[in-house]
């Protein structure tokens, strides 16, 4: 008998797969695909890599800043499609080379759970201790009128092209309609964001979301709130997105149609209900130790529905791991870091002021514009936006500017070790880094 299997080799499935070997535990791990799930494939990783040609071509607008002339520049598609193939393909080549190392089993197949002890692949049994199912998510498509026409696509199809559109309409304003939106925009693309709710970003800071929704703007993007895709048409070889911008009836021009409304947990194929693991639409229901309602079956990742993070997968099955061990680790799963790769990037860690209502709680504000090497590098729009509690614990961190998602780590850290805002004051930053936007901001609280 095997000591663990776990279904699904995306971020969660092949980091703890990996991690539980290191341990001493036998593990199975399968997966249907290709290793690296979603995220390495079609999200996290092609994604930045189209951010950082974004990103050149950004440096290059603004190159004139520096003395530098630029009258013109080409973009060659060809080498963007194949640069971030690359970059995947290396990096799914990591993966199985440690894998292989490790001496862990991976099988390609369909996985079916028989009981919480077996688990079916390829027509053969494998008993086991453990089941982790890490089976991860898909994008979550809404039925519209003209959602069958070519120019409609989902955030997997973007990731795959070999041009890029020069007109574009995003439905949905969350992380991946902002990234690509402020991505496509740097590509020459005129770019309409189109959001149901009254703000973009929803989840986030309220001061965060506004500064982005001005920032974007400011880069011409359009942007709708309090709207809603209607249909997609066709007329004499033109495509338009209908759409109902505040009761107003508007027709929007594109050659692409960006779904990006959200992500929805992928149940593989599992026969849940009949082996008694309780589910909802939102996900695999789980306690605190990722354990689903079938004993020794646990659950990681965005098949939960909770926070549906590449990283938080993996943390989810570090917890699994000690918690099969008999060890404890103390992951607080509250303070887990996000990222928004925009212009400018955002990053979040902990509460926000709506989770603060009714308690005693201060704030305080430091701008990019004022850190020296923010202006150095021509990139000052932005700021640190920090919350303590009564103790003077810091509870949550917002930033949106340059380097926002490396700067979010060392206020991670800090949160994590409990340390009172007196004792961070005396931790010393280097000048001039732009790290010291974090130093400031904490100095701020009298």
């Amino acid at each position: 008998m095997r000591d663990l299997v776990i279904i699904g080799a995306g971020p969660g499935g092949f980091d703890t797969a990996i991690h539980a070997k290191e341990l001493g535990l036998d593990v199975v791990l399968i997966e249907k695909h290709i290793v690296g799930g979603t995220c390495l494939n079609y999200g996290c990783i092609p994604t930045k890599a189209l951010y950082h040609n974004a990103k050149s071509i950004k440096l290059m607008k603004d190159l004139d800043v520096f003395g530098i002339n630029v009258s013109d520049y080409s973009i060659d598609y060809s080498v963007i499609k194949e640069r971030k193939e690359t970059i995947v393909s290396n990096q799914v080549k990591n993966i199985l080379t440690t894998i292989k190392k490790l001496k862990i089993d991976l099988i390609e197949g369909t996985a079916s759970i028989k009981d919480r002890h077996t688990v079916i692949v390829n027509n053969e049994e494998i008993h086991t201790k453990n089941i982790i199912i890490a089976t991860g998510s898909s994008p979550r498509l809404i039925p519209f009128e003209g959602d069958n026409l070519p120019v409609v696509h989902s955030s997997k199809d973007i990731l795959a092209l070999d041009t890029f559109p020069k007109k574009m309409v995003v439905i949905g304003a969350g992380v991946i309609g902002c990234e690509m939106a402020t991505i496509f925009n740097q590509f020459d693309c005129d770019v309409t964001l189109v959001e149901y709710q009254n703000e973009i970003l929803p989840p986030l800071d309220q001061d965060i979301k506004k500064r982005a929704r001005n920032l974007y703007k400011r880069q011409g993007i359009n942007i709708m709130t309090s709207a809603s895709l209607q249909s997609v048409k066709e007329v004499d070889g033109l495509y338009y997105a209908v759409i109902d911008h505040k009761g107003k009836i508007l027709e929007v021009e594109t050659d692409y149609v960006l779904v990006s409304t959200g992500r929805q947990p992928n149940f593989g194929g599992l026969p849940l209900e009949e082996v008694g693991i309780d589910y909802t639409k939102q996900g695999i229901i789980v306690n605190s130790n990722f354990e689903t309602s079938l004993s020794d079956v646990y659950a990681i990742g965005d098949v939960t529905g909770i926070l549906m993070l590449a990283h938080k997968a993996t943390y989810d099955g570090y917890k699994v791991v000690s918690h099969i061990l008999k060890k404890d680790m103390a992951i607080n799963f509250n303070q887990v870091p996000s990222v928004v790769f925009s212009f400018p990037e955002i990053a979040s860690v902990g509460l926000v002021e709506s989770d603060l209502e009714g308690t005693e709680y201060r704030k305080n504000k430091f701008m990019f514009k004022t850190n020296a090497k923010a202006q150095c590098l021509n990139e000052t729009d932005g700021f640190v936006k920090m919350l303590v509690d009564e103790n003077d614990i810091l509870v949550g961190c917002h930033i949106i500017g340059p380097h926002a998602s490396d700067l979010i780590h060392e206020v991670s850290t800090i949160m994590y070790k409990n340390i009172n805002i007196s004792e961070y004051k005396n931790i010393i930053h280097a000048h001039p880094t732009i790290s010291e936007v974090v130093s400031e901001c904490i100095k701020g609280f009298h």
